[in-house]
């Protein structure tokens, strides 16, 4: 857990900074991570706030969300990922947008 306040401290200036631009994540839970005292899944929370350290999250959920959409209007039924590379790249482009 060390590592990761370093990570988010180095990065952020503060894990409240961090927190306070990550508004998906509860505070308290951060806290508790970082401290060990978490008496949940903690490897799950971990790799929650590690994604959002990283910004995987935003777009991980941007692409989900473009893709559901997309595939509500496409006429091939069942499971497909023909075009994932087309969303992950424009879940980028919209992540680095608001980024800025």
């Amino acid at each position: 857990m060390h590592n990761l306040r370093t990570d988010i401290e180095a990065r952020f200036g503060s894990v409240h900074r961090f927190c306070r631009l990550h508004p998906f994540l509860n505070r308290a839970t951060v806290y508790m991570v970082l401290a060990g005292k978490y008496g949940g899944n903690i490897e799950r929370q971990t790799r929650r706030i590690r994604d959002a350290l990283e910004g995987q999250d935003d777009e991980k959920r941007i692409m989900e969300t473009i893709k559901t959409t997309a595939c509500a209007r496409c006429s091939v039924t069942g499971e497909c990922s023909r075009c994932d590379a087309l969303f992950t790249a424009q879940a980028k482009a919209v992540t680095q947008l608001f980024s800025r």
